[in-house]
């Protein structure tokens, strides 16, 4: 849908006043690609019923010449769709939008300790794969997209294990649709809400929209309900974050934006949906808060904006304790000790490196098995002697491996 409303708009904008003026006889006349053309634009800007009704007078042309027409079934969807979100639109306040570079976005989402972090999934597992991840509070349970075996993103978790590793992952039951992908996972501070991104789902917008669900029980959660407007759009739209301490939320979307750049709204989250009135409130204010071509049409509580742009204004300022994160340690040459992956400028020595720890604690948990048997036998089980020659043998060839191991992280970090 997406490429379909830009490349309507570049079309018609791109008419001179007197081409759109023809085009407007021309569907006033019941002209099928007129009527089509117009109805495309109406859609773009959020007029549905003034779509339908070119739709229609389409409709009533086919009828007379025994025609169809997929492409006038795809809008009247498309339409109906889009006016059913546009009457329950939320009346949110805005408090400020950030435009920045897509592989940048997370640096703007200021969040409390208590709503737990965001990373990239690049950053993470070391991998070239787009996607974020969320962690929560405690740190001790993730949830992120994954690549799946026939091509899908599905939203997976993995919990912390005591040793410090992260146990394999599992997928999250009862949110994914057929021939859908779900990504930019993040779980409210109650534990159990959960918002998502997904794409390719017949309830959609178009693009990435935002989904929110809840868990029955475990992983297992609710069928998804799309949030609407204006959180959504025909473009993609994505990363919804709530921090109920601060009382402010994010999301993301390219709408309006080139390639490459993304806007992240910032606003201040209800307590529950506040849908206009369609009926009966101003319909040029619902469709300008929908749209989000300008925050200022949301910004009619003064004191509540002059709130959360405080409230906003503190997490910006906000610099939790630094904490000292030691993954590892390995030396790189005289000048430089890495001890996180983020050091890392090339991802392979990253990926061996990886690797390399892992190889480190078999071989100290192998060396602690050789002291243990060692000490036993030195009080009389002599029948651990074939054991232990067995175990320096081994550790012989790990130590080796290991050191091997080191020597080319540094030749592929420095190359």
């Amino acid at each position: 849908m997406k490429k379909i409303f830009i490349l309507t708009m570049a079309f018609f904008m791109g008419l001179t006043a007197s081409a759109q003026q023809n085009v407007a006889k021309l569907a006033q006349r019941g002209d099928v690609n007129a009527c089509l053309t117009l109805a495309k634009e109406d859609i773009t800007n959020y007029r549905f019923e003034e779509a339908e009704e070119w739709l229609a007078k389409a409709e009533t042309t086919l009828k007379k010449k025994k025609q169809k027409s997929d492409e006038l079934e795809q809008l009247r969807a498309e339409a109906a769709r889009g006016l059913r979100m546009l009457r329950g639109t939320d009346q949110v306040l805005f408090i400020d939008s950030v435009v920045v570079d897509k592989a940048d976005f997370l640096e703007v989402y200021k969040l409390s300790e208590e709503t737990g972090s965001l990373d990239s999934y690049a950053h993470f597992f070391t991998s070239v794969e787009d996607g974020t991840l969320y962690k929560t509070e405690l740190g001790n349970r993730i949830y992120f997209g994954k690549r799946m075996e026939d091509g899908s993103k599905r939203i997976c978790t993995s919990d912390q294990l005591a040793d410090g590793t992260w146990s394999s992952s599992h997928e999250v039951t009862g949110i994914s649709a057929e021939g859908s992908n779900e990504d930019y996972p993040f779980v409210g501070s109650d534990g159990s809400t959960l918002y998502f991104a997904s794409e390719g789902r017949a309830e959609g917008l178009g693009g990435y929209d935002i989904y929110v669900t809840r868990a029955i029980e475990g992983t297992d959660f609710l069928k998804p309900e799309n949030m609407g407007m204006p959180y959504n759009s025909p473009y993609n739209d994505y990363m919804m974050v709530i921090d109920e301490l601060n009382e402010l939320g994010w999301f993301a979307s390219d709408r309006y934006q080139p390639e490459g750049k993304v806007c992240i709204y910032i606003f201040v989250p209800n307590e529950s949906r506040h849908a206009f009135d369609y009926d009966n409130d101003d319909l040029d204010k619902i469709r300008a808060t929908a749209l989000l071509r300008s925050i200022s049409d949301t910004q009619t509580d003064e004191d509540a904006l002059n709130t959360g742009r405080l409230h906003l204004q503190e997490a910006l300022l906000y610099r939790p304790a630094e904490k000292t994160v030691k993954e590892f340690e390995i030396v790189i040459d005289d000048a430089h000790v890495y001890t996180s992956y983020i050091h890392f400028k090339s991802n392979q020595a990253a990926m061996l490196c990886k690797e390399w720890v892992g190889r480190k604690k078999q071989l100290d948990s192998l060396r602690q098995s050789l002291d243990d048997n060692r000490l036993n036998y030195s009080k009389g089980q002599y029948n651990l002697a074939s054991t232990i020659r067995e175990q320096e043998a081994q550790l012989q060839a790990l130590s080796a491996e290991v050191h091997n191991m080191e020597k080319q992280i540094r030749k592929l970090e420095l190359q």
